[in-house]
């Protein structure tokens, strides 16, 4: 199925992104507006690169305005003022498109889904370490499926849904545990990875590190719901 991606950066949005900042950064919640028929959804972006001056967790908040046009369903930029670049562009093209072939055969969504980010730079130096969490998120987003608010994962998205292994896992373990997440799912052969297992009353003793092989198996766990 082909699909319509457009990305701009028109308008302000300062407000829009404090509201974001202030009220968003580091849940998992399915937020269905009343004013609107919009779906939203908020996704947390397992980064290596984590500060003690850093507040919150970068998030991507997706939008979706369940309309009947454009048709095929179009993917752009909302007004964040925070594009992401480099290697990031791709990882979210390519996570959409998976996400919209993968439920190609029982829906056939139409309207636009809106991208806003709390996150300004290329995804990973290494790659596109989010591509598994977009592409979750995309997929909760069209099924209508809740996201478990205490779940991150880190990964990349390789062919079949299979997903990839990444650097610096005990980097995005310490990140997570600092937002407050309980579970951090890596890939399959990464829960071993040099400095994960410390033995140490530290940060990442409160978050549990699980090992995923797909997408499937990654979405049931941070929905509770078959893909």
């Amino acid at each position: 199925m082909r699909t319509h991606t457009v990305f701009s950066r028109s308008g302000t949005g300062s407000h829009a992104l404090t509201f974001v900042l202030v009220s968003l950064v580091g849940c998992l919640l399915f937020l269905p507006s009343p004013a609107l028929a919009n779906r939203t959804l908020i996704v947390p972006i397992s980064v290596a690169a984590y500060t003690d001056s850093q507040s919150g967790f970068p998030t991507f908040v997706m939008k979706w305005d369940e309309g009947r046009q454009p048709d095929p369903l179009g993917l752009k930029w909302g007004r964040s003022q925070v594009p992401v670049r480099g290697t990031g562009m791709r990882s979210i093209q390519h996570a959409f498109q998976f996400a919209v072939e993968r439920l190609s055969p029982t829906i056939h969504p139409t309207g636009t889904v809106s991208l806003y980010t709390t996150y300004s730079g290329p995804l990973s130096p290494e790659g596109s370490t989010a591509e598994a969490a977009l592409a979750i998120g995309f997929l909760a987003l069209l099924k209508g499926d809740h996201l478990k608010h205490d779940i991150t994962i880190t990964g990349t998205l390789e062919d079949g849904g299979r997903i990839g292994q990444v650097s610096q896992v005990a980097e995005k373990t310490t990140a997570a545990a600092r937002a407050g997440y309980h579970v951090l799912l890596v890939p399959r052969g990464q829960f071993y990875a040099p400095r994960v297992n410390r033995v140490s009353l530290s940060l990442e003793s409160t978050v549990l590190v699980r090992e995923v092989d797909t997408i499937e198996e990654a979405y049931e766990i941070m929905t509770g719901r078959k893909l």
